[in-house]
């Protein structure tokens, strides 16, 4: 084919060409108010209010400058919001079975509201942790005792902390925290059942995942058994008894419960492009989440079912005093 061949049917196929550019302005467009709070049974309660942005852009959320925040609790006089940035405070702390109702009011715009109640903190045991040194790797096993209440129906969320040695700035409480990191746990229950088909969020990598957050469809009334299994390599430069753990227990309001069950099915998107998730809003009037929820932490120490005769390896040999402590 004649090289002037060839240039005449490129020119062809780019006129018959069916790609056309549009041009959309983004930084004019509509920014949508995001509000988002969980109110916590026995803390102060905290809301963020911000413009939404562009998923593309880097810059910090813009706060509503503009607004009037109030709070009803059980339907009593409101009170009124403080600002500080994008955080609303309000001096009150909050208390299981309370129904929390929020009102925004800005100019321009209609209004805002949304409602969640409080749970009662969990009822539980203190939690034991031991380690089994006799695997090929060190399994954790958290164990204690839930009593579910038969009054109605309850979320639960349970997860471990390990702590990091950095802080990093906590912008709805205006406090430096210690850096956290959820331990994807491997959850076992001694009733395997426990985790109902009905409530697992996905499936494949965090399938195991899904099941740290249950209804109590099949416990509903009783006392049950709960086991957490934790994986902990022996090469680690850090030997797992010279980390600091945490397990959190979480009880949900239904609000918070859909929240994070949209939040986790997301974990297992991996393409930057996917088509975006539903991620559940209760919010009348503009975008976020306004959830109760209710939460005991427990710093978990760990102690051997069985004293091996040596250290483990990646136990360091200068905390050899550390390791004589540990012994049953």
């Amino acid at each position: 084919m004649k090289p002037k061949h060839l240039l005449y049917i490129l020119l062809c196929l780019q006129c018959l060409s069916c790609e056309e550019v549009l041009e959309y302005d983004f930084e004019n467009s509509e920014r949508h108010v995001v509000v988002n709070g969980l109110p916590c049974a026995d803390s102060t309660l905290f809301v963020n209010l911000t413009y939404s942005r562009f998923f593309l852009d880097n810059q910090p959320f813009v706060p509503v400058e503009d607004a009037t925040v109030t709070l009803s609790v059980d339907g009593a006089a409101p009170l009124d919001g403080s600002r500080n940035g994008a955080n609303w405070s309000f001096n009150y702390v909050a208390h299981g079975g309370e129904v929390l109702t929020l009102h925004v009011s800005i100019p321009g715009r209609d209004a805002i509201t949304a409602q969640t109640h409080v749970p009662a903190l969990p009822d539980m045991t203190t939690p034991t942790a031991e380690i089994d040194t006799l695997q090929p790797i060190d399994a954790g096993d958290i164990l204690f005792t839930l009593n579910d209440p038969a009054d109605e129906q309850n979320y639960y969320y349970i997860y471990v902390h390990e702590h990091d040695s950095g802080t990093r700035w906590n912008r709805w409480e205006q406090k430096w925290d210690t850096i956290d990191t959820v331990v994807y746990a491997y959850f076992n229950c001694l009733d395997l059942q426990i985790s109902d088909p009905s409530v697992n969020v996905t499936t494949g990598l965090f399938g195991y995942f899904s099941r740290l957050m249950f209804s109590d469809s099949l416990i509903d009334g009783t006392l049950h058994d709960m086991k957490i299994s934790l994986v902990m390599p022996k090469d680690t430069a850090e030997h797992p008894l010279q980390r600091e753990y945490t397990l959190v227990v979480e009880s949900l309001s239904p609000e918070a419960f859909r929240y994070h069950k949209d939040l986790i099915a997301t974990q297992s998107i991996t393409q930057y492009f996917a088509e975006p998730s539903q991620v559940y809003s209760n919010i009348q009037g503009a975008l976020g989440i306004f959830a109760g929820i209710a939460k005991r932490s427990y710093p978990l120490t760990f102690v051997y079912k069985e004293q091996p005769s040596e250290p483990p390896l990646g136990f360091p040999p200068h905390k050899a005093d550390r390791w004589e402590g540990r012994r049953p």
